[in-house]
């Protein structure tokens, strides 16, 4: 592949990780970030967290990111990489680690309490008391330490230095020691992570495994994005033929986006693809370790040789050998083992001299099903239908504003009420109920607002209206949060609805006000089916019209033959 001669720099990044701030445009955000940040802000730490994945995949990028949206939360973020403890004696350890806890919380440390010369500790106990003593002392509710590079902790040390980790999770409910409670540990490795999360007497058993998964195409089109900024036309297609490729592997994906930009074409095209694909199967540092790790490890080059064979092994991290050659990054869990992507399986082959087998033809679809497509296809369209007649006279259709007036008492006492008699589910809006009272009593009137126990009132449920007039008004919100109230029923077409009641005092007399629930999740639901249907059936038709033709000359056959005769 022919590079540009241009000096421009890479907007894609293969080495290290990605900033939270420069690198934001080339970021594909992963779904484990979420588990991450609603464990880091729950109300009590169940469990210590572990994320296991390959080389360059993204695990550093996901505790910065982490880091970057935990600290304007008000919570203690601690982010310690450990690579450089390779080799290093126990005192080393805890010392650099203290140290970099006390650096890192200092921001959350009252004045009196910032000991910047104070002994740091050299061994577990004086390291477990450490903890203690900051946990006590730093304001954060939260404090979330995130250890990079675990497997560089000495073997001879690991586990004691991650044995008082496993102390501190277990002693958070005694009460001397309820400080503990606010250490949330997140691991980041692969190799001896493993060990240290598994088996009865592994000191992080305690810890929940998170397994990073590969970027799917829309995570890969972030990437493609990028390439208009330099002048590179992309085609709809790019993202599925980089994918095809990478399986979504953040490194390899982010190396093939900065080659494809290296050689500079006016457009993406298959061949520029193929092209970048093959350099790196030609020489990447990341494709040679592998294989080199692969190599020195001959139970898992067996096994994987097998898999590369077409062999069918079923996937379970109980067998060692899987679990090896999956946090070597070669696999994936499809319930049996297969080559994590397409140049992996390229490279594998050259290494073990296995051929290519050619894939198997795609099956030809049957000629009644497309016929049964549309069948289903028309049937949708017309389940759904009485589901938007009924939302569109409902609430589209709907008046969006009443007046109601009222006559409290016979001396000319009055009030207006003004509301929208629709209220939306999923939705933080506050729906407004306005009153203007008009009084020529000389008391004032208390109106008392009632309502059903899944409406939230803001304010106080009371308002007090002196005469001869005055104004106020009620919020209310419909609690209803989240997928699981989503109404649609498709065979049950109908409007939920929802009751307020104003009570006035003094005559006492209680006005009931009708607000219908706007689910509108629901109908964007059933019109999707619906669309979805009728292009279904279009295109079936245009696609068959060949066919359709013919039944109805088959069809218009036998009428014709009888009006011969």
């Amino acid at each position: 592949m022919t590079e540009s001669t241009s000096a421009e720099p890479s907007i894609f990044k293969t080495r290290g990780p990605l900033d939270p701030v420069t690198d934001r445009a080339i970021y594909v955000p992963r779904p484990e970030l979420e588990k991450l940040l609603r464990a880091a802000q729950a109300t009590s730490v169940d469990a210590y967290l572990a994320i296991l994945s390959s080389r360059q995949t993204g695990k550093t990028t996901l505790l910065y990111q982490l880091r970057h949206r935990l600290r304007p939360r008000g919570i203690g973020v601690a982010l310690i990489d450990l690579a450089v403890l390779h080799d290093q004696s126990e005192e080393r350890l805890y010392a650099y680690v203290a140290g970099q806890l006390r650096s890192e919380f200092a921001a959350n440390l009252p004045r009196s309490a910032e000991k910047k010369d104070a002994p740091l500790p050299t061994n577990p106990i004086e390291f477990r008391r450490f903890l203690l003593d900051l946990a006590r002392q730093v304001r954060a509710p939260r404090l979330v330490v995130l250890m990079d590079e675990v497997e560089a902790v000495p073997e001879g040390v690991s586990d004691g230095f991650f044995g008082t980790w496993r102390s501190v999770f277990s002693s958070r409910r005694k009460e001397d020691e309820i400080a503990f409670e606010k250490y949330l540990l997140v691991l980041c490795g692969a190799r001896e992570l493993h060990r240290l999360t598994t088996g009865p007497n592994s000191p992080l058993n305690i810890a929940e495994r998170i397994y990073l998964k590969d970027f799917d195409v829309s995570g890969v089109q972030v990437l493609v994005d990028n390439l208009p900024r330099v002048g590179i036309g992309i085609a709809p297609e790019t993202a599925q033929w980089i994918y095809d490729y990478t399986g979504g592997h953040p490194y390899l994906t982010q190396k093939m986006c900065a080659l494809i930009q290296a050689a500079h074409p006016p457009t993406v095209t298959q061949p520029v693809v193929q092209a970048a694909a093959d350099e790196i199967l030609r020489s990447d540092d990341h494709l040679e370790k592998m294989l080199l790790q692969i190599e020195a490890e001959p139970p898992a080059r067996e096994q994987l040789e097998h898999i590369v064979a077409g062999q069918s092994v079923p996937f379970s991290r109980l067998n060692p050998t899987v679990a090896r050659l999956e946090l070597l990054g070669a696999i994936r869990d499809e319930k049996q083992c297969v080559v994590r992507n397409a140049l992996f399986a390229a490279a594998f082959r050259n290494r073990f001299g296995i051929p290519a087998t050619p894939p198997p033809p795609p099956p030809q679809p049957k000629p009644w099903g497309r016929w049964v497509l549309m069948l289903l296809a028309v049937l949708i369209f017309f389940i759904n239908l009485p589901f938007l007649a009924v939302y569109t006279a409902d609430i589209l259709l709907a008046p969006r504003s009443v007046n109601l007036p009222l006559v409290l008492d016979d001396r000319g006492t009055r009030a207006v009420i003004r509301y929208d008699p629709i209220l939306r589910a999923n939705s933080s809006q506050a729906t407004t109920i306005s009153v203007d009272v008009e009084s020529r009593l000389t008391t004032p009137i208390t109106v008392t607002l009632y309502a059903d126990t899944d409406i939230v009132l803001e304010g106080s449920a009371q308002r007090v209206f002196k005469p001869p007039r005055t104004q106020d008004k009620f919020l209310i919100t419909l609690y209803q949060r989240g997928a699981g109230v989503i109404p649609y029923n498709p065979f049950q077409p109908y409007t939920e609805h929802r009751q307020v009641i104003l009570e006035f005092t003094p005559p006492g007399q209680r006005q009931p006000l009708d607000f219908r629930v706007d689910f509108y999740s629901g109908f964007i639901i059933s019109l999707g089916m619906s669309l979805a249907s009728v292009v279904t059936f279009v295109v079936g038709v245009l696609r068959n019209i060949q066919q359709a033709r013919e039944l109805l000359e088959r069809l218009l056959s036998p009428s014709r033959t009888r009006n011969l005769s």
